[in-house]
């Protein structure tokens, strides 16, 4: 095993279903790295006052909203860290000194000596997390948006009023911008960005691109993350694909699946993105006039919900999504 020098911390970012988990299993499958459940809760906690000094009351505070609320905290072993032990053992009272310490907390009970993160809505975050931490490095994995969009509906549309297929194309491109942007100024050896397609087709390579990137030994225990992943997850659960190998079936599923109406729609709002990234467009003809009015009437919803949930966000109602 070649030396490793690196301890940065490393952050899993991509659009929801884009295969941020797949990822999350096949790094946490080296003993090196341990990487828990999504947090959500940095720019919660951090976003206002990324740089700001923590009291021991404060620490205190988060941490007991951390530990009854947040799916973080899902594979904790043992009892929440008494807060103020916790506080001494910060390295620094501030919003990186607190991350640090939870995060290498949560790694030692899994053996690990590096930790990261895997949180979908840190795509729209890379700026803040890199102001807490200047040496953190993000792995930016990308998926085909009709892809995501016909795996937004099939998990949440029909439970979550705010999704529909206009949105999940909104989505897939305001995050995927917002990333690549942050990335084109952090550089590469702070950015690393790849395609679900190519992780699933040919994990290896992929995968020993990444850890190059990360200063890691790639291992073969990484291209088996189904192994952890059954360890883990239980039979059912919402993650229960990643119980199997990569499946290149999952790639260009809306070939197959996506109606002609749906497609259309998510290509006339996700169209120049997909091409730029080079998937580019399949030929369907012009909306009908109902398809057009379905566009408006999707977009209005949209822009009236997101500018709800503003509002709600900017006087602490909602948390920051």
């Amino acid at each position: 095993m070649r030396e490793t020098g690196s301890s940065n911390p490393i952050f899993i970012i991509g659009v929801h279903r884009s295969g941020t988990t797949l990822l999350r299993y096949m790094l946490s499958s080296s003993p090196r790295i341990y990487i828990p459940p999504e947090s959500d809760f940095i720019p919660r906690f951090f976003g206002r006052a990324p740089l700001a000094p923590l009291n021991e009351s404060r620490v205190r505070k988060i941490l007991h909203i951390i530990f009854t609320r947040y799916r973080f905290v899902k594979e904790w072993q043992g009892e929440p860290p008494d807060p103020a032990r916790f506080f001494h053992e910060m390295p620094a009272p501030t919003p990186a000194g607190f991350l640090e310490t939870l995060y290498r907390m949560y790694a030692r009970q899994y053996g690990a000596v590096r930790w990261g993160d895997k949180t979908p809505i840190y795509t729209s975050y890379v700026d803040l997390i890199h102001r807490i931490f200047p040496e953190a490095q993000f792995i930016h994995i990308i998926r085909d948006g009709r892809d995501v969009a016909l795996s937004m509906l099939e998990k949440w549309g029909r439970r979550e009023f705010h999704i529909d297929v206009y949105f999940a194309a909104r989505t897939w491109v305001r995050r995927i911008r917002q990333a690549r942007a942050a990335g084109a100024r952090l550089g590469p050896r702070l950015y690393h960005e790849l395609r679900y397609e190519d992780l699933v087709l040919d994990p290896e390579k992929e995968l020993r691109a990444i850890c190059a990137f990360l200063n890691e030994p790639y291992l073969p225990e990484m291209a088996q993350h189904h192994r952890l992943a059954r360890k883990r997850i239980r039979p059912g659960d919402f993650h229960d694909p990643v119980r199997q190998p990569p499946n290149p079936g999952r790639v260009g599923r809306w070939r197959r699946e996506m109606s002609p109406a749906d497609l259309r729609l998510v290509q006339r709002v996700a169209g120049p993105l997909l091409v730029e990234l080079g998937y580019g467009l399949a030929d369907l003809g012009p909306m009908s006039p109902s398809e057009r009015a379905r566009y408006a009437a999707l977009a209005g919803k949209y822009l009236i919900l997101q500018s709800g949930r503003r509002v709600l966000q900017a006087v602490g109602v909602l948390p920051p999504i």
